[in-house]
């Protein structure tokens, strides 16, 4: 039971904090073209294009506590959010004709694994790699243009046809999935191999991307990425001031030429060259107080241990920039930084910690009953999707739930968050001790879906508050 401080009035009820794992949705580490129980990439790569078949067999895997098995893979950490990408022509391998079974796929298995899925259409890849390039229909009608050191040519990001074929893919996905429970996020992805932003396009036509995408996806969170060139257009600008969050492609970068002869720390790298400044120019250091920030690795972490990164300033720029996701692309974590790593992974995004509730001693039927409480966000970033701060009382098998309508759980950003009511009590309490307890009810299904990260909640996600009596 909670602890509790007594006056004459009310009862002020404390919690005991807690730094287990909680299972929470929208954030922490992700699975990478992969799900929960899915075979890790072995060494060091990876691969870009998305699974068409869903979850693959599992592989022998850890139990952890509020996650469904087959939950972890050894090596890696625990997660409920699955990021996948696919390429254009797997999409419309027929102009019009859109294959998007491998979506429907990865949902129903993101569903059988308690993971929502983050997901990125890509335009084209490395054909010389064996990946997927342009869609045979769009490269045989419309012609390429040369650009920087891309040998096989790139598409005119400026024409109108450019515009309206990829826009035309993206409206089809977002009539499909716009609303999907279990949609977690959409990169805003145009430009450049596997829609990593690099490629010259002019600003007129980079904003009326950022727009096809903002009227496309309401429902969804957008995610622009840091990349492409800024002296012609800026991509990350153009989303930011339409509502997106933001993406980096190679967070954790310190540099990686083991034969540049300056050290390490010296070396241009993303870190320090990249992110700061683009995102000043950008204007985007205060856009995850409204939207995610997604921090996808570049070299993964067995090869920042390999040459020497510095993993306690890795860890401080992510709290820097409020991330919301780590996807350290599904492959074997570094065994002495797991602790360090899982740590990161439960700080970002969000965290509640039920601090204290106060609630009236007695009331009478009819009156209405005093409830204030403190819930602190340790974590780094708000909550962006809706979920309903609910009170819910219980007289032996009889329960009832109030919700609070008025309170916008989005807006609980890092730091206090103080509740002052007075509550009318739900009809049918009868004299007696009634038990009150606390959750955040999916807007849809109406059930807890979030922890409190105290130990005293229930393994249906509801936290106890305490109680008081009804006289008569």
């Amino acid at each position: 039971m909670p602890k509790e401080d007594i006056d004459d009035v009310v009862r002020h009820w404390r919690y005991t904090p807690t730094d287990e794992y909680l299972a929470n949705p929208h954030k922490g580490c992700c699975t990478f073209q992969r799900f929960n129980g899915d075979p890790l990439y072995p060494g060091t790569a990876w691969s870009e294009e998305g699974p068409l078949n869903g979850a693959q067999a599992p592989e022998a895997s850890i139990g952890i506590p509020g996650l469904k098995p087959p939950s972890v893979v050894r090596g890696y950490l625990p997660t409920t959010v699955a990021y996948c990408r696919w390429f254009w022509a797997k999409l419309e391998p027929e102009q019009g004709r859109y294959d998007f079974s491998m979506i429907d796929k990865a949902l129903e298995a993101c569903r059988e694994h308690d993971q929502t899925l983050a997901v990125r259409l890509m335009p084209f890849g490395f054909v010389s790699s064996g990946q997927p390039g342009l869609p045979a229909w769009y490269d045989s009608r419309f012609p390429k243009v040369p650009y920087a050191n891309w040998k096989e040519g790139v598409p005119n990001y400026n024409s109108a046809e450019y515009l309206e074929l990829w826009g035309n893919l993206n409206r089809e996905f977002a009539r499909r999935y716009d609303a999907h429970p279990l949609m977690e996020s959409v990169d805003v992805a145009f430009l450049g191999p596997w829609g990593e932003g690099d490629g010259a396009c002019n600003q007129k036509q980079i904003d009326r991307f950022a727009e096809m995408y903002r009227k496309a996806f309401v429902h969804t969170p957008r995610l622009a990425l840091i990349g492409g060139d800024p002296l012609t257009g800026d991509q990350l600008r153009a989303g930011i001031e339409r509502g997106s969050g933001w993406r980096a492609d190679s967070f954790g970068d310190l540099g990686h030429d083991m034969a540049h002869p300056s050290p390490l720390h010296f070396r241009v790298n993303h870190m320090y060259n990249c992110y700061p400044r683009r995102l000043a120019e950008a204007g985007a250091q205060d856009a995850w107080k409204s939207a995610p920030v997604h921090a996808e690795v570049g070299l993964v972490p067995m090869e920042w241990r390999r040459l020497g990164h510095d993993i306690d300033f890795i860890i401080e720029q992510g709290y820097k920039y409020h991330l919301t996701y780590f996807m350290p692309k599904s492959t074997a974590l570094p065994e002495p930084w797991m602790d360090k790593l899982a740590a990161f992974c439960e700080k970002i995004g969000y965290r509640f910690v039920f601090r204290q509730a106060t609630l009236s001693r007695r009331v009478r039927s009819g009156e209405k009953l005093v409830f204030r409480a403190w819930i602190e966000n340790v974590g780094v970033a708000p909550l962006y999707r809706r979920y309903d701060f609910a009170l819910r009382f219980q007289q032996a098998d009889r329960k009832q739930i109030v919700s609070f309508d008025d309170v916008n759980v989005r807006a609980w950003l890092p730091g206090d968050v103080w509740i002052d009511r007075m509550i009318s009590l739900p009809e049918g309490l009868q004299p007696g001790w009634v038990e009150v307890s606390a959750g955040l009810l999916d807007h849809v299904t109406r059930q807890p879906r979030v922890n409190f990260a105290i130990k005293e909640r229930f393994a249906d996600r509801w936290a106890l508050l305490g109680g008081f009596e009804v006289r008569g």
